[in-house]
């Protein structure tokens, strides 16, 4: 009996302190406010951004030509290759120094469009990517949403999260974004 006691005892003694630390608990913790979660698909908005989509031919027009410049070399190198194979004496030497000359070009030129193309890509990708994020920081302020992540590495997310479009429009109708202060 006086075992069931003791045990009856402990037990209400632990529900009790339980239930105030709990109460106690509630009391002391701030109340966490309700965080609003969206994601961004970059790649979509990359691929549809009018801005992204002029930067590309103008890309294509800057270096089109050269481009194209090598790829005549490259067949003219091909048609002194095939001549090559038939050709004998002082006309082979003279062949192969040709050959040799158009290569030692071309690669000196696709290095250079290489270098200068990477260059131009990385100034536009850096002032897309500037448009692309002040669209997403004005749409998070404006709606209140605490966290945005990127779509690519979210397992799951419907649609009503996902404001990729949204930014795609409101990234459209911006100019060039000079540094913003916050």
């Amino acid at each position: 009996m006086f075992k069931k006691l003791a045990m009856a005892a402990a037990l209400s003694l632990a529900l009790v302190s339980a239930t105030t630390a709990t109460a106690f608990a509630e009391d002391a913790a701030p109340k966490a406010k309700s965080v609003d979660v969206a994601v961004v698909n970059l790649r979509l908005i990359m691929a549809e951004l009018p801005q992204a989509k002029a930067a590309s031919e103008e890309l294509q027009k800057e270096f089109g030509p050269r481009s194209e410049e090598l790829q005549k070399i490259q067949q003219e190198g091909q048609k002194l290759e095939a001549q090559l194979q038939n050709a004998k004496g002082d006309d082979a030497v003279k062949i192969q120094r040709k050959l040799a000359s158009m290569k030692s070009e071309y690669d000196l030129k696709a290095q250079a469009l290489q270098e200068d193309s990477q260059k131009k890509e990385r100034t536009v990708e850096i002032k897309l990517a500037k448009l692309v994020q002040t669209a997403i920081d004005r749409i998070a302020k404006e709606r209140g949403i605490s966290l945005v992540l990127r779509g690519e590495s979210v397992v799951f997310a419907t649609d009503a999260v996902d404001i990729s479009r949204d930014v795609i429009e409101r990234a459209s109708k911006l100019k060039e974004v000079k540094k913003e202060s916050k």
